[in-house]
């Protein structure tokens, strides 16, 4: 009885600590293009199985509005995901966040303020 007690213990504790294991988006990179009206979103998600563990979902808010959502079901690479998406009512003076999720715990935020981008001559 003792021995079967014990395995029900073992057992407990190697499905526990599956959501240890989990962590949110170690970082984020935001790049946005006003002329183009193009945002690149590159997520540091290092994960050894892309398909069970990873980034699911991106949510993009313009000001403080949410403007998209994608959902994902699986990560690009071994290392993060990566979207790219059009924001034609950008301009200089907003700021746009993104939202990034794991599937099993976390998320990762990040804001940037749009600048006027100087164009050469």
């Amino acid at each position: 009885m003792k021995r079967l007690i014990f395995m029900y213990f073992v057992l407990a504790v190697l499905f526990s600590t599956n959501p240890v294991l989990a962590h949110p988006a170690k970082s984020m990179v935001l790049d946005f293009s006003l002329q183009e009206h193009i945002l690149r979103v590159r997520v540091s998600h290092r994960t050894k199985k892309p398909l069970k563990h990873y980034i699911d979902k991106i949510v993009v808010e313009l000001n403080g509005k949410e403007i998209i959502e994608q959902k994902f079901k699986s990560q690009i690479s071994k290392e993060g995901q990566e979207a790219v998406y059009m924001i034609i009512d950008a301009k200089p003076g907003d700021k746009i966040t993104v939202i990034a999720y794991c599937n099993v715990s976390g998320k990762k935020k990040q804001t940037i303020k749009l600048r006027k981008e100087e164009t050469e001559d």
